[in-house]
Order: C-alpha cells, then structure tokens, then sequence
C-alpha cells in the first residue's frame, strides 16, 4: 500500500547528491519565471469573451412608436430565430433602434456574431429605406480606457495615440463639427420676391458627378465629369439664386420674362461658418472643453493601453487633465495585491522558523514559495493568461499551501536524520515514505477545482482563472518538494527542540483522554457540525461583494422640455461647489457630459435635461471611501431649483454585465398596462425598508408638438404629403447640399429656411404648394401630447424595469422579500420577472452546488486510489463537515451572507483540510503494521503533530495580511481568506483529536 521505492525516490536520492546541479536547473527556472513574470500583462480582471453583441440602427427623423413598429420589431423577429440567441432586450427611441443580444456562454462569440449578422442582413429587406442596422460585439471595453482634456493643440497627439496597436479608437467629445449655415430671411425673400423652391435647386447643384465615357475615331476612352461646386464662401455667397418675380414653374415652362433681375444669395441669406448644431456640451474642472476618449481594442491590456497613452502625453509636454483612467483601480488593486504576498511569504517564513528553530533549515524549506511562485509565472505565460485580481487571489489563497509538502517531506527526512542516517539514505526514506501522501494531498486540493471547467455561467467562469492559479502554484510545490527539499538535506542538523518534545507529549496526554471517551467527544463534535450547517442555511444569500472605487458619479435631471443650456446651468452651480471644496474631499478632476455628447449618451436614453458629473477622488481607499459619503451628503442638500440630483458609485468593469442587484421585468403587450402595473410595484418597494434606492428605468416622458396632416386639405391646397416632410426638414433639421472647400477643411453646407422657430410659428411654416404658398397649420392639426422617450422589449415583449438600484442587506434576502411582495400585487393580464444581478447569483449557487458534489466525488476517488481502501476515505471526508464549523465561525464573525466568496472558500477547504488527515491515517497506517491499534494510534498522531500544526499555520498566517486588508483588490479575497482560516484552524483541530477517534472507533469493527 505505501510505495517505498520508484522514480521519485530516485529523484530525491540524486537531488540529495547533485545539490550543485539542482542549483543550476533552479538558476534557469528563477531566470524564466523573473521574464515571463515581466510580460505578463496586468488586469483587473481576466480576459474572457463576454458572449455579448449590439444592433444598432439609425432611422433619421422617425419618432419612438415608428422606430419601434417599422425598426425593432423587424429586427427582433429575425434575431429571435437565430441560433445560440439566449435572450435579447431592446430600447427605440427617437432615429434609433438598439437590441443588445445575450448569447449562450458556451458558444464561441466571434461565430454567433458572424450568424447574427447573416440574420440581420437578411432582415434588412423588410426595413424601412434608410434603416441600416450594424452589428457589434459587445464587451467592456467599449467604454473608453483613458480621457483627458487638453487646450494645447492635440492632433498630432490624438494621431501617435491612433496608431497604438492597442487602441480601437479615439473620440473627441465637446468639439462641434464645423459646418457652412446658409439661413434664409423669409422676410427678404418676400421683399425680393424670390421663388424658394428656385433658391432650393439652384442649390442642390453643388457636386460633382461621373457622367460615364466618350470616345473618338481612333478608339481613346475620355471620362466625363460634370462639376457643379462653388469654388469658396465668396463664391457661395455671390451664387444667383433667383430671379425677381420669376417662378420656378414659369421656368421649367419656357415663360421668361425680356428683362431679368437676380437675386444673389447674400441678397436673402446669412453664410458663416459655424458650429454644427449640439445637444450637449462637455466640460472639464467646471469649463466647456474637448474631452479626449480613447477605446481599447477588445482582449487588449488596460493597464498596457493606459500606460502607452500617458507615455505619449508625457513626451508630448502638453498640459493636460486626467478625465477618466480606468488603469488606475486595477493597478493599485494588483499592487495592494502582491504587497500580501509578499507580506504573506514572510508570515509564512517567521512561522516555519519559529517552528524548526534553524535559520538554514527554515531557508531549505521556505525556498519552496518563491520558487513555486516562480515556476506558476512561467506556466502563466505559457498559457498566455493575466495578471489581474483572480488569478493573484488564487495564488494568495495557495501561498501558505506551497510549504505544506516541502514541510512534510522536511520533518520525514528530519527525522531520519535524527535517527543517524546518512544524507542520501535520509532523503531516500524520507521523500518515499511520504510521497504518495503528498501527491494525494495535492491532488486532492487540485481536484476540487476541476469541475469547474465544464460549467459555463459568468461567475464561474470567473473564478476559474483564480482556480488555474491555484492549481499551478500547488502542482508546483509538488515538484519543488521532490527536488529542492532532499537537494537541502546536507545542510539540515538534527535538532529537537524541548517546545516541540513538549507539545507532543501534552498532545498525546490529550488524544487518550478523547480515545477513552470517544462517544463524549462525538457527540460534542457532530452536534457542533448540526448547529454550524442550521446556522448557515439560515443565512440569507448573497451574490458578490462591492468595489469601491475611486470615482464618483453625480446624475442630474431637470423637467423634461429643458434645453442642454438650462441644464449646464444647473451643472455649473455644482462645478463651484467640487472646485470650492476640492483640497477638503480631496477631488482630483471632475467632467461633466451635459445632454446628448455622443451615441453612447442617446442609446442610454440621455436627453438635454440630463448631465452626469465624473469625480475623481484621490487618496487612499478609505480615505476616497470616506470623502465620498461626505461628498454625497453635501452635494445632496444643495438646493438647486427643478434639479433632481443622485449621488452614485461607479461600479467596475463587472457590474456593467451583472447589473442591477434587483431588477423586476414587468412585460406585456399593453404598454399603458404594464407602466401602470410597475408604478405600482414601484410605489409598494418604496416602501421596503432594505430599499435605498429604487428607480423605474427610462421612465421619463417628453412632451411633443404632433403635427398630423390632413391630407384632403393638403390636396385641395395643391400640396402632397411628401412636399410637406421636405419642407419641415429644411425649416427644423436643415438640408445638407454638399461641400465648400474653405481654409477649415472642407466643410459640409447645410441649408435652414428659419435660424429658430418657437412652437407658435410652427403653424406659421410656409409649404411650397401647386397653387402658391401654404401655411402648415391651414393643412394640418398640431397638438401637444406626452409620449415615452423610450420603448423598451424583453424577448420581443414590450417591458418596463423596476430597477433596486442600492439596498440594504444580502440579495437573496431582498430578493425573497420582493417575491413576496409581488405575490400581494394583482398582476392580470402582465407577466413579471425578477432578473439582475439575482438572476446571476441563482446560477452561480446552482453550478457551484454541483462543483462542491463533483469535487467530494473526486476527493473520495483519488484517497479511495492511494489507500486501496473504501473506509478510510470515509474517515478522512470527516474533515470536510468538520471544516463548516470554521466556516460558519467566520461567516458569524465577519458578518457575511452565504455568498460566493464564501462558497468558494468552502470549495477550497474541501480539497484542504483533508491533507492533515491524510498525512495522519498514512503515518499511522504504516505503524499499524508493526503494532496495535491503539498504540499506532497515538504514535502516528504524535509524530504528525508539528507538520500539521506547521501546514496549518503557515497557510493560516500567510492568508492573514489578505484577509486583514481593505485595500483595492481585497474584495473578494478577504472573504475568501477569513473563511479558509477559520476552516482551517477549527479542523486542525478536529483532525488532531476526532478524527483519531473515529478511526479507532471504525478500525476495530471493518478491516480497512
């Protein structure tokens, strides 16, 4: 049953011999790893595809309803039958239709975006003329990396920074595009007496066009182009655009009059160049600036990215404001990060001194960490991942592990040493007596996680990355323990000290006390187990915790007829108030997007009467913690009149996938019915104590001036409805006619009939009709009404979101009170759902429920596989409900929920705290076959006593400086770290006094 000789008791016998080559092939290793740990590119979290993908589609002109009915609905019929489509959400607003769409996370997401795109195109054929929908993938990264604001000339800037191989794009926020205006005076024309339907295509003549080809006799081809552009503004401005008293018909007719004045177009015009019209502006530190947004290409590193870009900007000497870095989070996360490390591996290094009392032999054993550590760099890189916040917190989690087998086969080739053998006998004995312990043992803790490869939800894939670290590390410490620790040998000295002696003999005195009264100490620890597991399941659930970062945001929101100008007022009134009191909150930078800036603004529904302020705090994490609920309170009670103002935290990265913690998706056909059903939710959540915040999302309603024709008056006034739509895009959006080469560049011209219009003249708009001019209002009916600025589907079904966006307590315990809320609510006739970040939480509990059965089932088959046994699995699984006691001890301590972090502490205790045990029942086995049970016993126990304790604490105080952190990076592996250290601790214990005891107890009735 216990291997006493094969390859790996070669291995150590010539590692014990060739110290010298041992030393060369660990040279090479360090080498290696010190390379690939500086290329490993660093990350807050890992690279993985998120199975993501937006249409988008612009439809110029058209309202909410008609994007919704001639656009999305479309759409969405064609991407419902799309394979791999999981589900899909819409938003139609005014000229644009978005559909994001959620693929399975099984599938490759380059491929189902190629399909999507196969069905969008196909669909385009049932799309209105001008409706064309492009197909992106979707993930992070889309949000810009890096903003700054300059008012240096920054072209030659933006161009170095365009051609980082790591950026995707550059956009320049706040800068109007320039064009040529022409806005004609109504009133001179009149005084001219100028046809304006002349004035028009006189105009619409500004291009240049192929006529195709002519040739001569001898077979030469000559392309034709007719070139019908003005030459500059001059020209422009001084173009004949008319004639007095003369109709654009009477031309066309051949009735000319003898005499003919023109008209130029100074004459009935204004001609600049100016500022296209916005609907939003963007300002910096309380100024109206540029803001400078750079995008990273998707799978690029942020932190590379980021540093790339200020490496520009500093060789570039300009002066600039930091607007947005997303680089700055992740790397003060991963330096907080490797700090515990390192903190971590000198814990580790005291305990095992304190215990071996021998400062070489300490150094023998404790080597086996940094090389470890260095060996888990190199197959990092090799497999090409990260160095981001899950893979280090797997290799913080392991870094007390990594001295575990090195300190068992230390203190079997101690002991032989002690016994007087020769070093290379010593090393033989001692690396082969308890090699398959330690393999066992690593392959115990290795399996658990690799369940974990065949589930596909989001959280899980996740962790995964955390668990490849953690395998590589422990696999590691495996080969060092073999190859580093006999090559040591020579420079061990048998020692023995008396605190040692002393422990073993009081421990012994202990464990027979416990043997003598084995049905006392097994009641005492099977009811601790009940009450721990009644304990947790009582625990409301919870999902993952949140990441503090340092930025702040600040929503405003005026009535919804406000114009971007009044809002800007609004803002500014705020701007004095952060510039006022920034050394107080110490605020580093702030900008604001007021209204509509750019895409991403109006897919989100912005309108003018919006704006939100990004504030960026300095200091520590406690430090931009504190200063921000300060922050938030003052900037709450400013009073600031129509201003609605909301005080955020900018999430992270992963909560732009997760959402909201509560979401409830209130669908139905009936769009009337289903916002009067979620206002109803909505005003009975409100009223939930656990409910800070609560939103119904883009709830808000515009008010409208509907113009709706009548078509038997326009005909009687000789005047068809498409004239109609012609003549009001020119008086309210302006017509582009063309190009004009200036000094600028060369600049669109855009032709308005009005420079402003109030809603009283709307009715006053002249229309071109057959038998003269006609008012709009002599052919219409125009009417105020209030519409939804934003439709909204859910799988094709019209739905409105009741958003919990801040509450008070774990998820599942919110969660379970909303269900029961919606139940008093009568809901006929609409369908409700709860979703958010609920939804993810279930199917992370759900598949990490069958990781923790597979990973046991895994655990049982390989102990079965070392001891040719199926008791003494059994006997050894005892550690693993033992290890809930700590487990809920740490959860009670702490105050958590029974969230992931937890469970995943709970996963990696299970592959744990079973290596005491196993190390134990081996030793104990092998005394068993030259005496009796209980005497075998005692002495197996007794003489595994210091590794246990050694393995135990150096895991234990290693995970300390985490677990103790609240800096960045520490928000999920401090939970993690607190309950793999309770779990620890209390089945250390469990295994030195009851474990014994249940192996006695089985021994003596089944032969094992």
């Amino acid at each position: 049953m216990f291997c006493r000789g094969g390859i790996e008791v070669k291995i150590a016998e010539i590692s014990s011999r060739r110290p010298i080559a041992i030393f060369m092939l660990l040279t090479a290793v360090v080498f290696l790893g010190f390379i690939s740990f500086q290329h490993l590119k660093l990350d807050f979290l890992p690279q993985i595809e998120y199975p993501y993908a937006v249409v988008i589609t612009t439809y110029m002109g058209a309202g909410t309803e008609e994007v919704e009915e001639l656009v999305t609905k479309p759409l969405e019929g064609y991407i419902s039958s799309t394979p791999g489509v999981r589900r899909f959400t819409s938003m139609s607003m005014d000229s644009v239709s978005f559909i994001l769409v959620e693929f399975d996370w099984n599938v490759k997401t380059s491929e189902a975006v190629g399909r999507l795109s196969r069905y969008v195109d196909l669909a385009t054929r049932d799309l209105p003329e001008g409706a064309n929908p492009v197909v992106v993938e979707f993930d992070p990264s889309l949000l810009p990396v890096y903003a700054f604001s300059t008012e240096d000339d920054y072209e030659d800037v933006v161009s170095k920074i365009k051609r980082l191989p790591e950026v995707a794009s550059v956009e320049v926020m706040g800068k109007p595009e320039k064009i040529v205006e022409v806005i004609l005076d109504q009133e001179k024309i009149k005084r001219f007496d100028v046809d304006p339907s002349l004035i028009e295509t006189i105009l619409s003549g500004n291009l240049v066009y192929p006529f195709g080809y002519v040739s001569d006799s001898e077979g030469n081809i000559y392309p034709v182009s007719v070139d019908g552009r003005f030459e500059n503004i001059e020209d422009l401005k001084n173009t004949i655009v008319g004639f007095r008293g003369v109709k654009y018909q009477s031309l066309l007719q051949g009735k000319v009059p003898n005499i003919l004045v023109p008209v130029r177009l100074r004459n009935i015009a204004e001609v600049n160049i100016t500022n296209e019209s916005v609907q939003g502006e963007v300002r910096v530190n309380g100024k109206k600036a540029s803001l400078i947004a750079i995008y990273k290409r998707s799978g690029a590193n942020t932190v590379k990215t980021v540093r790339e870009i200020k490496r520009i900007l500093r060789d570039s000497k300009i002066n600039y404001i930091e607007a947005m870095n997303q680089a700055y989070y992740t790397e003060r996360a991963i330096d907080n990060l490797l700090k515990n490390l390192l903190y971590g591996f000198i814990a580790a290094f005291v305990v095992v001194l304190i215990f071996l009392k021998d400062f070489t032999s300490t150094i023998v054993t404790s080597f086996s960490i940094p090389l470890s550590l260095t060996i888990t760099f190199v197959l990092l890189y090799a497999f090409g991942l990260n160095l981001d916040t899950l893979t280090l917190g797997g290799l913080i989690m392991a870094l007390g592990m990594l001295v575990d087998n090195s300190i068992v086969v230390f203190e079997n080739i101690y002991r032989h040493r002690s016994l007087g053998d020769p070093i290379p006998d010593a090393a033989r004995k001692g690396a082969g007596e308890v090699w398959l312990a330690i393999l066992a043992s690593t392959l115990t803790t290795v399996s658990v996680f690799l369940p974990i490869v065949f589930f596909t939800g989001f959280v899980v894939r996740l962790f995964k990355y955390f668990a490849i670290a953690f395998v590589f590390a422990l696999s590691s410490s495996l080969f060092v323990s073999t190859v580093v620790v006999p090559a040591g040998t020579r420079w061990i000295k048998p020692r023995r000290g008396k605190l040692t002696e002393a422990l073993q003999k009081h421990y012994r005195k202990a464990l027979e006390w416990c043997l003598k009264r084995k049905k006392l100490v097994l009641v005492i620890s099977f009811a601790l187990v009940a009450i721990s597991v009644i304990y947790l399941l009582s625990k409301p659930l919870g999902f993952l915790p949140s990441f503090q970062t340092n930025l702040m945001v600040i929503d405003v929101k005026l009535p919804s007829q406000s114009s971007y100008e009044k809002t800007t007022e609004a803002v500014e009134q705020i701007e004095d108030y952060l510039n006022k009191h920034r050394n107080e909150y110490k605020i580093s930078s702030f900008y604001s997007e007021v209204g509509i800036t750019n895409i991403y603004s109006q897919i989100m529904g912005r309108g003018q009467n919006e704006a939100r302020i990004m504030v960026n705090l300095g200091g520590s994490r406690r430090e931009f913690a504190k200063n921000r609920e300060k922050l938030k309170n003052a900037i709450s009670q400013l009073n600031i009149p129509e201003a609605k103002i909301e005080v955020l935290e900018q999430s992270q990265q992963i909560y732009e996938i997760l959402g909201y913690p509560v979401t409830i998706e209130v669908r139905g056909d009936d769009l009337s019915l289903i916002q009067e059903k979620a206002k109803e939710i909505f005003e009975r959540l409100r009223e939930l104590q656990e409910v800070k915040k609560i939103q119904i999302r883009n709830s808000f309603e515009k008010e409208v001036l509907h113009v709706k024709i009548d078509r038997n008056k326009a005909l009687m006034n000789g005047v068809v409805t498409g004239q109609v739509f012609l003549d009001l895009q020119t008086y309210l959006l302006g017509k582009k006619i063309g190009t004009l080469r200036t000094e600028e560049g060369t600049l669109p011209i855009v032709l308005k009939k009005a420079k402003s219009l109030s809603p009283e003249d709307l009715s006053k708009i002249s229309l071109t009709g057959l038998k003269g001019d006609v008012s709009l209002g002599a052919v219409s009916n125009i009417s105020r009404e209030t519409l939804p600025s934003i439709v909204e589907h859910s799988d094709g079904e019209r739905v409105v979101y009741v958003d919990l966006v801040s509450i008070e307590g774990s998820i599942g315990e919110v969660a379970k009170k909303v269900e029961n809320l919606l139940n008093e609510i009568d809901l006929s006739g609409v369908k409700v759902e709860i979703t958010g970040q609920k939804s993810f939480m279930d199917e992370a509990f759900s598949e990490l429920q069958y990781v923790v059965y597979i990973a046991i089932a895994l655990v049982y088959m390989i102990l079965a596989a070392q001891f040719e046994s199926f008791t003494l699995p059994f006997i050894i699984f005892f550690t693993i409900p033992f290890a809930v006691v700590g487990v809920a001890f740490a959860v009670f301590v702490n105050g958590y929920s029974l969230n992931v972090p937890v469970l995943v502490g709970l996963l990696t205790l299970s592959g744990t705290v079973v290596n005491n045990a196993i190390v134990m029942l081996t030793r104990i086995e092998q005394i068993r076959q030259e005496k009796g049970l209980l005497e075998a016993t005692l002495e197996g126990a007794q003489s595994r006593l210091r590794p246990i304790l050694m393995t135990t604490f150096t895991t234990i105080v290693a995970l300390l400086p985490t677990a103790l952190s609240h800096a960045e990076g520490s928000e999920i592996e401090s939970p993690i770290s607190w309950v793999v250290i309770f779990g620890m601790l209390i089945s250390m214990l469990f295994t030195l006094f009851v474990i014994p005891v249940i192996y006695t107890a089985i021994r003596r009735k089944v032969r094992v």
